[in-house]
């Protein structure tokens, strides 16, 4: 909270973000010419709305949505579109199960991360820690401790997502080791996530779109199960660093 900001540093922030008012914690204000306590007032006010957000998504216990996924691979830029539906029961619960591509899905049940991928990977699925879940939970992620976690700039021009009125909000994360080195994340005014884009370390973009979500609904008793197709090879990372698979 008392993190102070160099003159070096904001300017590069300034330079790399263009007309974005860097944060930290405390607000750092914009120095738009003639509107200074505007622009101090609308960041401020930007600001409660993200904090609204996280602490409406910390407390409602569960969150159901429809989801539309755009990944962009650094080598190949090429988008590939995906939709379907996620359910979320933080801490370390969570479901992605898509339509399209029909029956793939990734599941972190609170023990293990599950990713099964018939579309593009036939006959396996990866068993993996749940740690890793984090590059999947991206809403929980970017929610959590909001201007502690992350440096968090506020754009003070208004977009539009699906319709709605929305604020954008850019993060970097201060921690090494994240599992992404950017991300984006815009909000409607009844403190609701209407989408959100992460760039991962590998330079692969993944942006998400939601829309229908429901915070504090109820979920399916098998929401976050998986079991194995008959058949299927379960590669979990102990076997896998060791050389080997095995069979459910």
């Amino acid at each position: 909270m008392t993190r102070a900001w160099s003159v070096a540093g904001a300017r590069r922030a300034r330079r790399a973000l263009g007309a974005w008012a860097w944060l930290a914690a405390a607000v750092v204000p914009w120095p738009v010419a003639g509107a200074q306590g505007a622009a101090r007032a609308d960041t401020a006010d930007a600001m409660a709305l993200y904090r609204r957000a996280a602490a409406r998504f910390a407390k409602a216990g569960t969150m159901r949505a429809d989801f539309e996924q755009t990944l962009i691979s650094a080598m190949t830029r090429t988008p590939r579109l995906s939709r379907g539906e996620m359910l979320q029961r933080p801490p370390a619960r969570f479901a992605f199960r898509f339509s399209d591509p029909a029956g793939d899905l990734v599941v972190a049940d609170g023990e293990a991360l599950w990713i099964y991928l018939p579309s593009t990977a036939k006959g396996q699925v990866l068993k993996l820690p749940r740690e890793l879940g984090s590059a999947f939970d991206v809403i929980a992620r970017l929610l959590a401790n909001p201007g502690d976690q992350n440096q968090v700039a506020v754009a003070l021009e208004r977009e539009m997502v699906g319709g709605e009125p929305v604020t954008l909000y850019a993060l970097t994360p201060r921690a090494s080791g994240a599992p992404f080195t950017s991300a984006k994340v815009w909000i409607s005014a009844d403190a609701l996530v209407r989408q959100l884009e992460i760039e991962e370390p590998s330079g692969l973009r993944r942006r998400l779109r939601f829309s229908n979500m429901r915070l504090g609904a109820k979920l399916p008793k098998n929401a976050f199960v998986f079991e194995p197709p008959a058949g299927v090879r379960v590669i979990d990372q102990a076997a896998l660093l060791g050389g080997g698979l095995r069979k459910p």
